[in-house]
């Protein structure tokens, strides 16, 4: 009977960066808002390798009805690009192609 190795995700790779919540439960979010910094809450930080945080996101929608990622560079912003992966194509934008609001 061989034994069987156990699955390397792609987090333990490399591959894809791991998410972190802010707040891990109901109690660290009560205090958030007891705090007064409710806009932190529902971010998610991704971090490398060395635990180092890459990017902070959130999604939020807006009175309009349009659904908004939010991405907070925690790196050079040079090195951050989005895609945005649908059903018949992607959408890249690359560094320096956005546009100031």
């Amino acid at each position: 009977m061989t034994q069987s190795q156990p699955e390397i995700s792609p987090y333990d790779t490399g591959a894809r960066y791991e998410p972190k919540l802010w707040q891990p439960n109901s109690e660290a979010v009560a205090e958030v808002m007891r705090s007064g910094e409710a806009r932190d809450i529902g971010n998610v930080d991704f971090t490398n390798g060395e635990n180092s945080t890459v990017v902070a996101v959130h999604v939020s929608r807006s009175d309009d009805g349009m659904y908004t990622v939010h991405l907070i560079p925690m790196c050079n912003e040079d090195r951050i690009r989005a895609e945005l992966h649908r059903e018949m194509d992607l959408a890249v934008i690359e560094p320096g192609t956005s546009r100031p609001v």
